[in-house]
């Protein structure tokens, strides 16, 4: 279709861009585009103009939008070009095939360049190009688009489809990441677990598929999985996010390859590996054994964030449900269904519910997968409440909304000396009870609480040095004086406790770790002499555990102080990050880099739910290659850029090439 060739006035927009952007814009690229960009648009090419006829998607987001590790951006546009009495010479409309390109690439048209670097996502522009923006940036003929005639002035009709910007994650491009699909809006994003759920697709730059996984696969980012590169890449996401990474040899597997595997084709020496990942969920592993799996549905959109605490008094709502599907228990839900409320950690509930609603806060929905050990055990259950029973050896699955939660006073706020040694004195009461009942784990949290109710009261002495943050809170409290002897053999007594639970739970060298605090208050304690030795021939035979299980169920700090606290520390406490590439810190080479179109199967897309009882293996059976492997190709990473015809491009995937400096004249 012919451009429309009266348009009325160009946009003076286009003009201000460059004349009050330009030196923000373009600040880390002066090498690429001359520091006489602004002279160059507004003085050399007067013919360079635009006109908007569509105006960007809300929220679209212009390319000087720079984050952290930036790399380049990737375009995809559809256009059409003509020349000025109306004779087309290109359009992507013909195959309905959008082109992408890299903005700044070498052989790309430099007035195209230019143009597409003004738009946002969604805008539609016609452009007149002058015959001197028609080569690429280096004076050579351009190869994107294709078939332009020199030395005249084009028109172009450009629509921006979309911009990927292109990140690297160590700053030395060896591994590279392209976002294909943001995180889920408005969702909580939390990396407090170990535990991730993805999907992903890994292929060979011939399209070849070396590992993909059907029904998604769980790992932890601490034991790694596939390759090096694969833990830094998940490292870089968040839930909901799909994204494409290029992972070089040293990400990868190096000079050594990999062999095949099963179904999965052989990963050959010095190879590149390209991958198409989407982050599914975090898994929180809970319990002693971390045998417990929890899935965050949602969370609360609010500042105030209260967490679950040990004898905590919760209101929940409940839907158990066995693997196959049938439901077992449902309380809390309808009208005239009252909610559940108990006390946590106090066997009210089978444990698996116990230890997952200590790791919830308030307005959360959780999915939990509970084996049978930590839910009904070899006999089942059929109580009265239950709308089925369940076999002996089940694996439960709940769904828990946590609707409400009243913790404990915090020793904080309890102002009375007398009420602190009270209140510590109540749970060691409560610890020597669960001991004296085998139940080692409970007993331990509540020693460990009485403990630390006495060092985290306004007497105890941990807030005796390093952050005050008694003080940052405006507590009023008399930090001149110590501890006194009797609170000081309170500590001990308590520690000594928790010991002897670590040591019933096999948990040795936490064992050890108490008798050596007791020895740093009571350097002559025979009890703690005698254990660490024969600790030290024990550890190698300790479980290995959660230990973050055994001191579950306290916040150092009262919640209702939490929001204070981050708004008080906000300049001290910061989350680490990647620092932004400087200028003239570029390592671009301007080297092409090829990513065959791998993309998750149908199946991997469809699957919206993460399996009841994560898997741990991949699924490998039935791979084919992707399309563009069957392709006939006629140039490969390395071979010369202006051969490329964009159809072939297109087949075979995307084409990236980075922003870099201008060879020197």
């Amino acid at each position: 279709m012919p451009i429309p060739f009266e348009l009325g006035e160009p946009d003076q927009s286009f003009y201000n861009l460059w004349k009050e952007e330009g030196d923000e814009l373009w600040e880390d690229e002066v090498d690429l585009w001359g520091e006489d960009v602004e002279e160059e648009l507004s003085l050399r090419h007067p013919g360079f103009n635009k006109w908007t006829i569509q105006q960007a998607a809300s929220g679209g987001d212009n390319i000087s939008a720079r984050g952290e590790n930036f790399y380049c951006v990737e375009a995809q546009v559809h256009f059409t070009g003509e020349l000025l009495d109306g004779t087309q010479f290109v359009s992507s409309q013909e195959n309905g095939i959008p082109q992408r390109f890299i903005l700044g690439e070498e052989d790309v048209m430099h007035g195209f360049n230019l143009a597409v670097s003004s738009m946002q996502p969604g805008e539609k522009a016609i452009f007149t190009i002058p015959p001197a923006l028609t080569m690429t940036k280096l004076g050579s003929p351009a190869s994107i688009p294709s078939n332009v005639p020199p030395d005249q002035t084009l028109r172009f009709e450009i629509e921006l489809i979309a911009l990927f910007t292109i990140t690297d994650i160590f700053k030395d491009q060896g591994i590279l990441k392209k976002i294909v699909k943001n995180k889920e809006p408005n969702r909580e994003q939390s990396h407090s677990s170990d535990f991730v759920f993805v999907r992903y697709h890994a292929c060979l730059e011939d399209g070849t598929s070396v590992s993909k996984s059907e029904g998604g696969v769980e790992f932890s980012l601490t034991d790694g999985f596939f390759c090096p590169g694969f833990v830094h890449s998940v490292k870089t996401m968040e839930e909901g996010e799909e994204a494409v990474f290029i992972v070089k040899p040293q990400y990868a597997f190096g000079d050594q390859g990999r062999p095949s595997q099963g179904d999965e084709a052989a990963v050959p020496p010095n190879a590149t590996v390209y991958v198409h990942l989407q982050f599914v969920c975090w898994i929180y592993r809970t319990g002693l054994d971390q045998a417990i799996a929890k899935r965050i549905l949602s969370v609360r959109n609010s500042s105030e964030r209260i967490c679950t605490q040990s004898q905590a008094v919760v209101k929940v709502r409940l839907l158990g449900k066995l693997q196959d599907g049938t439901v077992f228990d449902r309380r809390g839900h309808g009208d005239d269904d009252e909610p559940f409320e108990f006390v946590v950690d106090e066997g009210k509930v089978i444990d698996g519910l116990d230890e997952a609603v200590m790791t919830m806060e308030e307005g959360e929905v959780a999915e939990v997968t509970i084996p049978s050990h930590h839910a009904f055990g070899d006999v089942g259950s059929d109580h009265q409440h239950q709308l089925a029973s369940v076999p002996p050896n089940s694996t439960v699955i709940y769904e828990i909304e946590l609707l409400s939660v009243f913790n404990e006073k915090h020793p904080l706020l309890v102002e009375s000396r007398d009420e602190v040694v009270r209140y510590a004195h109540k749970k060691e009461e409560e610890g020597d009870n669960y001991f004296n009942l085998g139940n080692y784990l409970r007993a331990h949290r509540r020693y460990y609480k009485a403990r630390l109710i006495i060092e985290y009261s306004r007497f105890g002495k941990k807030w005796k040095s390093g952050l005050n943050i008694i003080e940052l809170l405006g507590i009023p409290i008399d930090t001149t004086s110590d501890m006194d002897a009797q609170m000081e053999q309170m500590l001990i007594s308590f520690t000594l406790k928790e010991a002897k639970c670590a040591i019933q739970l096999r948990c040795y060298k936490q064992a050890a770790v108490y008798y050596r605090e007791v020895l740093n208050q009571d350097a002559a304690n025979v009890e703690a002499q005698e254990q660490i030795t024969l600790l030290e021939e024990l550890s190698e035979h300790s479980s290995i555990v959660d230990t973050d299980a055994m001191h579950r169920g306290f916040k150092e700090v009262p919640p209702e102080y939490e929001p204070l606290l981050e708004d008080l520390m906000g300049g001290t406490i910061r989350a680490y990050a990647y620092s932004p590439r400087r200028k003239n810190e570029n390592s671009y080479t301007g080297s092409v880099l090829f990513l065959p179109h791998v993309q998750l199967s149908a199946q991997q897309a469809n699957a919206s739910q993460v399996p009841s009882t994560p898997s741990t293996s991949t699924t490998t059976s039935g791979i084919s290659s992707p399309a563009c492997a069957t392709q006939p190709t006629s140039a490969t990473a390395s071979g010369n850029a202006a051969q490329r015809s964009p159809i072939l491009r297109t087949d075979r995937g995307f084409i990236f090439r980075c922003f870099g400096p201008s060879p020197t004249n």
